[in-house]
């Protein structure tokens, strides 16, 4: 018998799907952040209940040779990191194996940079304290640097920090393009706003939904496109991993004679601007308005003539397709509702590519489509290191194709 508080030495038989240590007391399951597989540690039992435990690591009695020190002071704590205390080829090894363990088969891992790779990031701001919550908690870490975004937003989170309002609370996005052009959305009063407005570093400034400095909106540069966005509309946040994706495409698209396709959950209509080109005409779906908008501007940008733009719910409009030879599907983390899957299966589009944040998701929608559709090929992008996340490309054919 043992009860929280209890002290306690484990071994690490494996990783859960998080990355997570686990380990078994007395045949139960105990789960360990920051465990790596092999090592013997001296643990707390941190909660307690029927069907499994959680440990919190008290000290390492026989420590890998995977571990490494974290080069983040806020590890620890927060909540934004998943590896920084595992080598990167361990990291890149649990993600590949997930995808093994999950999926009939598996083609390749793309790597992409392994830190100051995000072009966005959103602070929680409380009583003039910026920072990210503490892993599932609203328990607010103060940062001054945070290794997964841009220098040029580091740059900005010092900014904010050098001119500290106790009173303010909200948030703070933070966006910078390829070109290292900035655009900054704060929500809240923030009485130093004109400190921000006079700072060479912030190009484009809105205050509380109303622009103060340059535009609400930026442009990104991406294999000979240009395209508008705004401070409210989706777009990658690794930009590197959005090249992948494109050449991905690009290469199953080459040979291909493609008549109608869809562009469904599109965003800014990116990939449907990549897709033009390999096909007579695209339809892209989007509900976010402003996406939307961008979609339609980002067309005239381009001089693309064969992609229309409809804003609204995928679901609402799936079931007034005909006649399509692929879909690209690049839903939320949550991934497809049951109405979109069902119509799925009776468009029988030749082809499927679907683009998914979420392995989890990916998988439970896939087996919903197993029995129209086939996967063919699948991509792992590791669109997200130092998390346990990754982008993933399937491309799926109808059985009889």
């Amino acid at each position: 018998m043992y009860f929280v508080g209890d002290f306690m030495k484990v071994k690490i038989e494996k990783y859960d799907d998080l990355g997570q240590g686990i380990a078994y007391i007395d045949n139960k399951i105990c789960f360990i952040k920051n465990g790596i597989v092999g090592e013997e540690l001296d643990i707390d039992i941190v909660k307690s209940n029927k069907n499994y435990n959680i440990g919190t690591i008290k000290k390492i009695i026989s420590q890998s040779n995977l571990r490494e020190n974290s080069i983040c002071k806020y590890y620890n704590e927060c909540g934004g990191c998943n590896f920084l205390h595992l080598k990167k080829e361990e990291e890149i090894n649990f993600k590949i194996n997930r995808y093994k363990n999950y999926f009939s088969k598996f083609d390749y891992f793309y790597k992409t940079l392994d830190y100051n790779y995000r072009n966005k990031v959103v602070l929680h701001v409380k009583n003039g304290k910026y920072g990210f919550y503490q892993e599932k908690t609203n328990n607010l870490i103060k940062i001054d640097y945070c290794y997964l975004v841009k220098n040029k937003i580091n740059d900005i989170i010092l900014l904010l920090n050098s001119n500290v309002d106790n009173n303010f609370s909200g948030t703070v996005t933070i966006r910078v393009n390829s070109n290292n052009e900035s655009l900054v959305s704060i929500t809240g009063v923030y009485k130093y706003i004109n400190n921000l407005l006079d700072s060479d570093l912030i190009d484009n400034l809105i205050d509380n939904e109303k622009v103060i400095k340059g535009n609400d909106y930026f442009y990104e540069y991406l294999n000979n496109y240009k395209f508008k966005v705004n401070y409210k509309s989706f777009f990658q946040v690794n930009i590197k991993g959005l090249e992948i994706i494109n050449n991905i495409l690009e290469e199953f698209l080459k040979d291909k004679n493609i008549n109608k396709s869809l562009d469904l959950y599109s965003g800014t209509s990116v990939l449907g601007i990549f897709l033009s080109k390999y096909v007579k005409s695209v339809t892209s779906v989007e509900f976010n308005k402003n996406a939307s908008w961008d979609a339609k501007e980002n067309i005239k940008i381009n001089n693309i003539n064969n992609l229309k733009v409809i804003n609204g719910l995928v679901e609402d409009y799936i079931d007034s397709f005909q006649d399509i030879d692929l879909i690209i599907l690049d839903p939320a983390r949550r991934g497809l509702d049951k109405k979109t899957i069902n119509y799925l299966k009776k468009i029988k589009s030749k082809y499927l590519i679907y683009i998914a944040c979420s392995i989890d998701s990916l998988k439970r929608d896939l087996k919903e489509l197993s029995d129209t559709y086939k996967l063919h090929k699948l991509f792992g992008i590791d669109m997200f290191p130092n998390t346990n996340n990754c982008e993933s490309v399937a491309i799926l054919n109808l059985y009889n194709e």
